[in-house]
């Protein structure tokens, strides 16, 4: 509630904002002639039961596209159909769900087109609420400016959250959302006019969508190229001269091995003259043998070209540090991790670091040129690799293994790519070994890996052009995400426009243009307010407002602010929010109790003149002594509470209708000075009240 609920000028709008000619500002409860909450039913036909369609918040998403194609097929009591069956014009509100940065409330409106492709007849499900609407008013239109509503982060204040699932309080809702309503025939126009441009943002949103997954197939397009020679075809042309000159790959990898076994040879003497244990042989002394997993064909290679294990290009292969990383260590080394490989690239971003003194930091320390392959991972992302070519100090953790080139044969950049090629990822798939949740190769799987091998001189000009397209494509990209950015916030912009009845002529101006009469969205709420017994069918059940928290929680809400009322005022506004215009004797005695009450509580503060005003409109004025004692009025002893459960007792106890983070973190503090005054005890995550001692 605002200071405007007694506003004189009933053009201006809640938010003080002035609204436009012949429209209304209206309380979503009163548009409501019927709400239900849905069901979930069996997963199997039984005696009793008739097959129905369940939409569920998975819906919610596509809804537009597929109208509930995928609606859950399920079984529920014949009874409890009619009320529930979802007709043309339907609003359906999600009331548990959202998450973090999404919250709940989401709505979606049902039409003709739902209802007809539906297999079974439509319900929704218990995590949603069936709406619907008074005849006078356009569905459409109302299901507009909910989105609209939804998309300014308005449901926020209706909802909380257990968990991991945030739930929405539907009778606060209905009651605290109020909608700009216009004429009948300017809904219309505007629900026609909206939808035009919505679609039309949906189209360009859609078109970017797919130029964002076509720009991230090109790369692949482009390392395929690569590796298979395409990219460099016209370059061997121009080069065939230089090439025909150029020493074959074949005794460059015979010298490369006949100098590897020399190497080892002075290390075996060496070792012997010192007395010291014979050094292993290294796995790449003599040459491998590549192996082509079924179902996948040895790539086709240009002429020049040899296919060798991987094995043979490397001079190592290491696997990394198993010590634990702790991402809050100060002055540790940073430790890459399968996270830190992405899109063929490494990603700093989210570091954990290891304490040099735990770790043999220069065994495992990457210099620039390494390959580190994700050899643990899910299935999907098993695999992928990158070149380490950042100038920080990092090791790499036990799911990465470094690979070392020999620079003698092949560019880190260029074998990366063929890892990182279509062919290299349907090789990861096919070898890799899966477990529950995550798959893992090998090093003598990766060893065996076969592997392209043009002269170094064609491997530097294939890093080259790859390099120059994914620059391209990164740019284009980049552009292709601004103006996906700017089409996902089109939607509210649309719907604002609408809202502020800036998208089509107001109905007002219209008819003062043609010489006619036309009926002010004013005339249109006062009939649906005259008609609501008669559209609700003598069956809506008053709303359970009388209990103590629930009445106090009105009276806070329609005291806030400045106003001062009298007694009597106050009552009359508080029976007016609770819809009952002419209160009885009981209702008013009750009411006047509770303002009692309210004093008492200090939610409302006594004037020098006797009238009545807000006195505590924000919890966290209450100072904490004062909390303290509330505690000891609503706990109980020998009753064990949680620090939630304790939080909403307190809070409803001084007449708020929603426990917030602020709150929370307030009695956070308000329930540890009370364990440590000896007023609580605090065992097993719950607290219990402790008795005063007799004197």
């Amino acid at each position: 509630m605002t200071v405007f609920d007694e506003r004189p000028f009933r053009n201006l709008a809640r938010d003080g904002s002035a609204l436009p000619e012949g429209w209304v500002e209206a309380c979503l409860a009163e548009l409501v002639v019927h709400k239900i909450g849905g069901e979930w039913g069996e997963d199997a036909p039984a005696e009793g039961l008739m097959p129905v369609s369940v939409v569920r918040g998975t819906e919610f998403r596509d809804w537009e596209r597929k109208k509930g194609a995928n609606a859950a097929e399920r079984w529920i009591k014949s009874s409890h159909f009619a009320a529930r069956e979802l007709q043309p014009g339907d609003i359906v509100i999600e009331i548990s769900g959202g998450g973090p940065g999404q919250p709940v409330g989401r709505s979606l409106l049902i039409d003709e087109g739902a209802v007809i492709q539906a297999r079974y007849p439509l319900i929704c499900g218990n995590f949603c609420r069936l709406m619907r609407l008074h005849p006078a008013v356009d569905p459409a239109f109302v299901h507009l400016a909910l989105r609209e509503n939804y998309l300014r982060g308005e449901v926020w204040h209706f909802q909380n959250q257990t968990t991991n699932l945030r739930n929405l309080h539907f009778d606060e809702y209905l009651e605290g959302t109020f909608l700009r309503l216009p004429p009948l025939a300017e809904q219309r126009r505007v629900v026609a006019a909206a939808e035009a441009l919505l679609a039309r943002a949906t189209v360009a949103r859609d078109s970017l969508a797919a130029a964002r997954l076509t720009l991230r197939k090109l790369r692949q397009v482009i390392l395929a190229a690569g590796a298979e020679g395409r990219l460099t075809e016209d370059w061997r042309r121009e080069q065939a001269r230089a090439l025909a000159a150029v020493e074959p790959a074949g005794p460059i990898l015979a010298e490369v091995f006949a100098a590897r076994r020399k190497s080892f040879a002075s290390e075996e003497r060496q070792a012997a003259m010192a007395g010291r244990r014979r050094p292993r042989a290294p796995f790449n002394l003599d040459p491998g043998a590549w192996q082509v997993p079924e179902p996948l064909s040895p790539p086709n290679l240009p002429e020049g070209w040899l296919l060798v294990p991987l094995q043979d290009l490397v001079e190592d292969l290491q696997y990394g540090t198993s010590k634990r990383a702790d991402k809050n260590l100060e002055d540790g080394v940073p430790v890459l991790r399968m996270g830190n490989i992405r899109d063929g690239e490494i990603d700093l971003s989210d570091l954990k670091m290891i304490d040099p003194s735990a770790e043999d930091i220069p065994r495992f320390t990457l210099k620039k040129g390494d390959i580190l392959f994700n050899r643990t991972n899910s299935p999907e992302l098993v695999g992928k690799a990158a070149v380490f070519d950042r100038d920080v100090q990092a090791i790499f953790a036990s799911y990465l293994v470094r690979l070392t080139c020999d620079g003698r044969l092949v560019l880190p950049e260029y074998l990366c790519g063929w890892i990182n090629s279509p062919w290299g990822r349907q090789w990861a798939r096919t070898v890799r070994t899966d477990c529950v949740s995550q798959s893992n190769i090998n090093a003598a799987k990766l060893r065996a890996m076969p592997v392209p091998l043009p002269p170094l001189a064609e491997q530097r000009e294939i890093v080259r052009r790859e390099r120059s397209a994914f620059a391209l494509a990164d740019a284009v990209e980049q552009a292709a995400d601004r103006a996906f950015g700017e089409t996902e916030r089109l939607p509210r912009a649309i719907l604002e426009q609408a809202m502020r009845g800036d998208l089509v002529p107001l109905e007002a101006e219209l008819a003062r243009l043609g010489g006619w009469e036309h009926e002010p969205a004013e005339v249109l709420v006062d009939r649906i307010r005259a008609d609501r017994p008669a559209a609700g069918s003598g069956r809506r059940k008053r709303r359970s407002l009388r209990t103590t928290e629930a009445l106090l929680a009105a009276i806070r809400r329609i005291s806030w602010g400045s106003v001062e009322r009298t007694t009597e005022e106050l009552i009359a506004a508080v029976a007016a929010r609770l819809k009952v215009p002419e209160p009885g004797p009981d209702l008013q005695a009750k009411l006047r109790r509770h303002v009692e009450t309210a004093v008492e509580r200090r939610i409302l503060a006594r004037t020098e003149g006797d009238r009545l005003v807000a006195a505590t409109p924000k919890f966290l004025r209450y100072d904490a002594e004062y909390l303290l004692s509330v505690l000891g009025q609503v706990m109980h002893e020998g009753v064990a509470y949680d620090g939630e459960e304790l939080s909403r007792l307190v809070v409803s106890w001084l007449g708020y209708d929603q426990l917030t983070a602020a709150m929370v973190v307030r009695m956070g503090a308000i329930l540890r000075e009370a364990v440590s005054r000896g007023l609580l005890a605090f065992e097993e995550e719950r607290y219990r009240l402790i008795a005063a001692k007799s004197s």
